[in-house]
């Protein structure tokens, strides 16, 4: 019986290793293995592993891009999807079957579907499998992969969004945005972009509101950002900083256009402008960084030969195990550091491309008429505003705008 038992056992782990090796040969095949075909697109009736756009969801799913661009938090998009009673992924699935939902859930968007959504690459044309799997042959619990165990294969399929919408959506979640809607239920249009430039703050947007005799409410005419920090805390912590909003749109329009008629006219001065700009600020700092990267190597050269030294030492009967373990313990800090600091070499060297990036971008807005939500997030990555001040009997105030890719250009 006992031995029974043991080939039993093994014939389960042969069979469970084959079957692994297959799904693992289809995924890197880039081939979509999946009981559903995600919301916005169908398994192709031809082979069930190439997945072809759905008619019917896919204006969905570009919607909810398009109102994530527009700065709208994951919960306010499925609050507007539940209030114009848009079915769910899983009511969708069962409805184009003909079948009623067995499972009597779904029936309304949660944050997190919308979530999930927004961050799956599988919408820009890419497969991404092998996130999740069973702990082992006899336990059939399914638990998450870290993400260097993913298969990722690209251009398996037609993607439903563009690169640039697929990027300001990840853009808008790198500046982790409190994207918090008013009474009217609108984002602020400057909301998690303005900064104050003495403290670093983020700047709260202020408006007045009153309601119809409906209860609708109606914004007023005048908005402004004051600093966080002095609404938290009061002028002994900082000061106002009140910015008018109409203002700050005159300012950043004219910003944008200026720099835009530059990108167009005098590319090659823009280029250099900002080249020297950033080399100014920069070059001493990757001088010491290439600096310091040799030193490391040098001495990580030397360790190998003393571990090596060590080692034969040890073959002799003749070893300080302390000294071996401080050793290294040594390499794997030096390795550290020196992985570190070849990222920091390789991100300097990837601003170039970023400024071909952005004057690319930038180009496309010489004649901008209308300040929106999604162009200020397609272009800008911070503001900092700092207090009025009077200088020659004028009062006057410093606002820097940083843009995407480049930062803060001198005017």
């Amino acid at each position: 019986m006992i031995l029974k038992n043991v080939m039993n056992d093994l014939y389960a782990r042969d069979t469970s290793a084959k079957i692994r090796a297959v799904k693992r040969s289809s995924f890197q095949a880039g081939k979509y293995v999946g009981c559903y075909a995600p919301i916005g697109y169908l398994k192709s009736p031809d082979d069930k592993h190439i997945l072809i756009p759905d008619p019917a969801t896919a204006p969905l799913v570009r919607r909810i891009f398009d109102m994530r661009c527009q700065g709208l938090s994951y919960r306010k998009i499925a609050t507007t999807l539940n209030e114009e009673k848009v079915s769910t992924p899983r009511d969708l699935y069962y409805l184009q079957k003909g079948m009623v939902n067995p499972r009597q859930d779904g029936g309304y968007w949660q944050a997190q579907t919308v979530k999930a959504i927004l961050r799956n690459e599988v919408y820009i044309g890419h497969t991404v499998q092998n996130k999740t799997g069973n702990i082992s042959y006899k336990v059939h619990k399914q638990v998450g992969k870290p993400e260097a165990e993913w298969i990722r294969v690209e251009g398996t399929h037609e993607p439903l969004i563009s690169m640039e919408v697929w990027e300001l959506v990840r853009t808008i979640e790198q500046q982790n945005a409190r994207s918090r809607t008013q009474a009217n239920g609108e984002t602020a249009l400057f909301a998690g972009l303005l900064y104050c430039m003495d403290c670093g703050s983020t700047m709260r947007h202020h408006g007045d509101y009153h309601k119809c005799k409906d209860g609708t409410p109606v914004r007023s005419t005048y908005e402004s950002y004051l600093c966080n920090r002095y609404c938290c805390g009061g002028k002994d912590i900082c000061t106002a900083h009140t910015m008018n909003q109409k203002v700050l749109i005159q300012v950043v329009l004219t910003d944008i256009r200026m720099k835009a008629k530059q990108a167009r006219n005098d590319p090659s001065g823009l280029i250099e402008q900002i080249q020297t700009q950033r080399r100014a600020s920069s070059a001493e700092q990757m001088k010491q960084t290439r600096l310091l990267l040799t030193a490391i190597e040098k001495r990580l050269a030397k360790l190998s030969r003393l571990t090596q030294a060590i080692y034969e030492d040890k073959v002799m009967g003749r070893v300080c195990v302390q000294l071996m373990n401080r050793y290294e313990a040594e390499r794997a800090d030096k390795l550290e550091q020196r992985a570190h600091l070849s990222g920091e070499l390789e991100a300097y060297q990837q601003e170039t491309d970023d400024v071909q990036q952005w004057m690319k971008l930038i180009r496309e807005y010489a004649k901008l008429e209308e300040l929106d939500r999604p162009t200020l997030l397609r272009l800008i990555k911070r503001i900092e505003v700092g207090e009025k001040k009077v200088e020659d009997g004028c009062t006057v105030r410093d606002i820097k705008i940083h843009y995407n890719f480049v930062g803060y250009i001198e005017a």
